[in-house]
């Protein structure tokens, strides 16, 4: 079955009903070839299940795999999964990124709550970058971490926000060493050996047309505020 995924046209052939699920939205009956191709065995499959929290079912394993396997691929496309929450917020995209437990997705959460309609969930975990002659889009994708969230549009990219923790809001422009160590946090499950060199350069595609802001906060909606009137231009 075809799929197009980050305007890439895909091959994947899904066996379980999770997975089943969250491609249905980007099935492709157009005539392009596809650009991926990816395949994956029952043994595949369950050795991921294994090394996975208790619990994990193997239609999860199976999503988890194949954007695993889907990620590595993208990466000759200049493209790049950031593990974020996304949103598009008045026609950009807007990724909040941070490590498990801190709250990416409670802080797009407030979003919504805060701004309602001008705001759509593209992603609550994997959501795709690619750099197009110094622009770069965001897309949703068909995997969702378990969230339940993987819509399939796209917006321009706004800016890339890393979340840390604190009493009280405040946010501020990245440095260039931070973020690199920060993209590499979020991506470093989806790069092999093979494809490091490549995603370096992405990497500095994307630092050349991007804005990246370091926000602390705490989990009252004011959180919001203090980012949207930094980040959105």
């Amino acid at each position: 079955m075809k799929y197009l995924i980050a305007d890439l046209v895909t091959e994947l052939e899904p066996k379980y009903s999770y997975l089943k699920n969250l491609t249905k939205p980007f099935e492709y009956f157009g005539d392009r070839e596809p650009e991926i191709s990816i395949s994956l065995s029952d043994e595949y499959i369950n050795s991921m299940l294994k090394k996975m929290v208790s619990g994990t079912t193997i239609g999860a394993a199976e999503e988890f795999s194949y954007a695993g396997k889907f990620c590595q691929k993208i990466i000759k496309y200049n493209a790049m999964l950031i593990h974020s929450s996304a949103i598009e917020y008045k026609g950009k995209a807007y990724l909040f990124s941070a490590e498990s437990g801190v709250g990416k997705s409670t802080h797009t959460s407030l979003w919504r709550k805060a701004f309602g309609n001008d705001v759509r969930m593209i992603n609550d975990d994997k959501p795709v970058v690619r750099i197009f002659d110094e622009k770069a889009v965001v897309y949703g994708t068909p995997f969702d971490g378990g969230s339940g969230i993987a819509n399939n549009i796209s917006a321009p990219l706004g800016a890339v926000v890393f979340i840390e923790r604190g009493e009280n809001n405040s946010i501020r422009k990245a440095e260039t060493p931070e973020i690199i160590k920060r993209l590499y946090f979020s991506t470093a499950h989806f790069v092999s050996r093979a494809t490091a060199d490549k995603m370096l350069t992405n990497f500095e595609y994307l630092l050349s047309c991007s804005d990246f802001y370091i926000l602390t906060c705490n989990m009252d909606i004011s959180a919001v505020y203090t980012a949207r009137n930094e980040i959105v231009k």
